[in-house]
């Protein structure tokens, strides 16, 4: 018994398929007209024009070849990567929990929001300002909520 024995290939694993013979048929048509273009345009290089071509063909990939090599010795010591430390956050012991000190709340502050709530209900309870009352609701959507929780938060303050 062996331990990786050979698998069966399916038939239709090893056929390739129309799209696959399509690519094949298009690169081959591609790769013998560069043939065909390169062939005609040398096709009157003598056997001199040949030989300095690969003379110069030799000469600029060697000389390119010892630039690099020479260059990754003696050359300026850039990296393409640079490394910068790690720095650490500035609230990285804290907790998250937010120092919750009483706000102070004047009388005057709590008048006006006060008298705003009256504002919105009485426009609410109209019948003519029930749509101007509509608009800011949409607009704001929270506004009354938070009227109501700073009424309440300086309820809870005096009470203390």
């Amino acid at each position: 018994m062996k331990l990786f024995p050979k698998r069966k290939k399916d038939d239709a694993e090893l056929r390739p398929n129309a799209l696959s013979k399509g690519i094949k048929a298009g690169y081959q048509r591609i790769q013998g007209g560069w043939a065909s273009w390169m062939m005609r345009r040398t096709e009157n290089f003598s056997r001199r024009t040949w030989f300095v071509l690969l003379i110069l063909f030799v000469l600029c990939t060697g000389t390119y070849s010892i630039y690099l090599g020479v260059s990754a010795f003696t050359g300026k010591n850039t990296s393409s990567m640079t490394i910068t430390p790690i720095k650490k956050p500035k609230h990285v012991t804290e907790t998250g929990e937010a120092n919750v000190e009483p706000a102070e709340v004047s009388e005057a502050e709590y008048s006006r929001i006060k008298r705003f709530r009256v504002y919105m209900d009485s426009l609410a309870r109209s019948p003519a300002g029930k749509t101007l009352y509509d608009s800011i609701i949409h607009h704001r959507p929270g506004l009354m909520d938070s009227v109501r929780f700073i009424e309440n938060y300086y309820q809870q303050l005096k009470q203390k």
